[in-house]
């Protein structure tokens, strides 16, 4: 049995696709578990139930594990009043086109005025013909999940957001803050650079992806305070004022709860290495010593001590052994 999911999605430019449907179906969906490593999902779609299980996507975002299997409708029904907040409500078109058939859900509902596409491949560089209403890709970003629209839902969305990215507009606000502090400003791309890359060689969840590039825009953004509030920029400072003001920033994001959590948890503990608890934390902590190495902020000697009792991820320990 194949259990790989391999799709692409799209934005829907308009509604010239429902004459060249040739099916259509109502369904309501939510979920039991909303970890992107194991999304739990009820669905129903007209008259049938289903249970479907999906897992991590690839570094892509084009393919996941997904088990899928039909259950009865009255069970399905009972099973979505024990979901999370909230349901998604859509009604799905099948338009066929050429060798391949686009799945197009139009979001009713607080997800109102959006509409997606979806296709589903052999492989991830299969060719399909792109019909004249398909806009620009969504492949692997996880802010038009189902399962995030169920947090987030379009109809909240801030109007910068819906059209740009969340993580471009956080640089953007992280810049202006540091005004002219070319310095802090660049530690804090350079830490943000080597997190991305960082995650994706290591192959995290896109969530996660989220978490270390929003921790390294922003995990010495308080160091401003520290040196006006305690003439210092400890790290013990920072971790207790950085939070503050990240707090302040990521607030104006439709980032989902404890999305935030786990980056403030990061953020007032990333010089507390005996606090590291995940990939995400430990990742951030990697690039920040790979920038203080650089800078000079740490002492070239600790190298071979910071290799062995704190570096842990395959491709952060190859960067250091590579630069240093």
């Amino acid at each position: 049995m194949n259990n790989r999911e391999i799709e692409r999605k799209f934005l829907v430019l308009n509604n010239d696709f429902i004459n060249e449907a040739t099916e259509k179906a109502e369904i309501k969906q939510g979920y039991l578990s909303k970890d992107p490593e194991r999304t739990i999902r009820i669905r129903i779609k007209d008259d049938k139930g289903f249970l479907t299980v999906k897992g991590i996507t690839n570094t892509s975002g084009t393919e996941r594990f997904e088990y899928e299997t039909e259950i009865n409708k009255q069970d399905a029904l009972q099973l979505l009043d024990l979901c999370l907040p909230e349901i998604i409500i859509k009604t799905r078109y099948f338009i066929p086109k050429g060798n391949h058939t686009f799945e197009v859900d139009i979001f009713e509902g607080k997800n109102k005025d959006l509409i997606t596409a979806e296709v589903e491949l052999n492989n991830e560089n299969e060719f399909f013909e792109k019909p004249n209403w398909l806009g620009q890709e969504l492949t692997g970003d996880k802010r038009f999940y189902n399962s995030y629209l169920s947090d987030y839902p379009f109809s909240v969305w801030d109007k910068k957001v819906k059209s740009g990215d969340i993580i471009s507009e956080i640089s953007k606000k992280m810049i202006s803050y540091f005004e002219k502090d070319v310095r802090r400003i660049n530690h804090a791309l350079k830490v943000y650079a080597y997190a991305q890359t960082i995650g994706k060689l290591e192959n995290i969840s896109p969530e996660k992806q989220e978490i270390i590039e929003i921790c390294g825009l922003l995990h010495d953004i308080g160091i401003k305070v520290c040196e006006e509030k305690y003439d210092s920029t400890a790290g013990k400072y920072q971790e207790i004022e950085s939070p503050i003001i990240a707090e302040g920033i990521i607030s104006k994001f439709n980032i989902p709860q404890k999305v935030k959590k786990r980056i403030l948890f990061i953020i007032s503990n990333h010089h507390t290495y005996s606090k590291i608890d995940d990939t995400d934390f430990q990742i951030l902590v990697e690039a920040d010593f790979l920038v203080n190495f650089e800078e000079g902020n740490e002492s070239k000697k600790i190298i071979p001590s910071v290799k062995q009792n704190i570096f842990k991820t395959e491709t952060g320990l190859s960067f250091l052994n590579s630069i240093f």
